[in-house]
């Protein structure tokens, strides 16, 4: 009972995966209703699993790699599903549908039980701020790559005058680019207080609001990036292919931060040590 709902919305998101994608290459339309409704059936699934376990556990159902990865996804999912609302497109659809599947698939190689008593530190209210904060900028950042890959997809058929059916279903430049720039601030907005309550629950923990520890080193790096981006965006005016290539290289360092450096360093935010189950992002 406990993942049911959880893996009713891996085969949702596995089912609209396949049909957005095998819209792109199959139908003639411009919109693809079945995998939207198919990615809605998933996130009221996985909102229930999240609600379920937060319950069944009797704290916020954030402190291990299987929660993480969850929430993660359900965040990309919920923000993809509100941008659909105003505008669908299907092949964001065909981008964050497989995203939130593999996000998912990796989750449950997770186990979403802590193997030992919990400590009093994840009981703390600041838990559900701090990661909150922290996988809601992330998920925006995803977003933004997103945008920034069908940018220069879409440039590269303009240029090559491949003016056929992808052309069309994608987003104009300079809507993708209004995404880009709009998305940047709040997901930096998000980031920073991911950092900033981070701190304060170190502080609050630890005795101490940075310990270098190798995720904390790595978030800053990481909103040193960004907050060059949003210098870069508002200052300079940099704009276009630019910025898209930007939001892909700081995804990719996204992705690092949250999952690469939890599997290949130790310090608090690490299960590599012995603690599989614990990977507070």
């Amino acid at each position: 009972m406990n993942l049911v709902f959880f893996k009713v919305a891996v085969i949702c998101y596995l089912i609209s995966s396949v049909i957005f994608v095998s819209f792109l290459f199959r139908s003639q339309g411009t919109r693809c209703p079945y995998g939207f409704w198919f990615c809605l059936g998933g996130l009221s699934a996985h909102t229930v699993s999240i609600i379920y376990l937060f319950v069944a556990q009797g704290f916020f159902p954030m402190a291990t790699a299987f929660d993480s990865l969850s929430l993660f996804a359900w965040l990309v999912v919920a923000i993809f599903a509100t941008m659909q609302l105003r505008e669908p497109n299907p092949v964001l659809g065909a981008m964050a549908a497989p995203i939130a599947t593999v996000l998912m698939l990796m989750a449950s190689t997770f186990s979403y039980q802590i193997s030992q008593p919990i400590v009093p530190i994840l009981k703390s209210w600041w838990l559900p701020i701090h990661v909150s904060f922290a996988l809601a900028g992330n998920a925006v950042f995803t977003i933004m790559a997103m945008a920034g890959a069908m940018y220069i997809f879409q440039e590269h058929l303009i240029k090559r005058k491949k003016i056929g059916r992808f052309h069309r279903i994608l987003p104009s430049l300079e809507t993708l680019d209004t995404l880009n720039r709009r998305a940047l601030p709040v997901g930096f907005f998000f980031l920073t207080l991911g950092i900033i309550s981070g701190a304060l629950w170190a502080s609050n923990a630890w005795g101490s609001y940075w310990n270098w520890d190798p995720k904390e080193t790595w978030s800053l790096i990481t909103w040193f990036v960004y907050a060059a981006m949003v210098h870069q965006r508002l200052a300079i005016g940099w704009r276009g292919k630019k910025a898209a290539m930007l939001a892909l290289v700081g995804f990719a360092l996204v992705m690092f931060t949250f999952i690469g450096v939890s599997l290949l360093f130790g310090g608090h935010h690490s299960f590599a040590s012995g603690s599989r189950d614990l990977f507070l992002i």
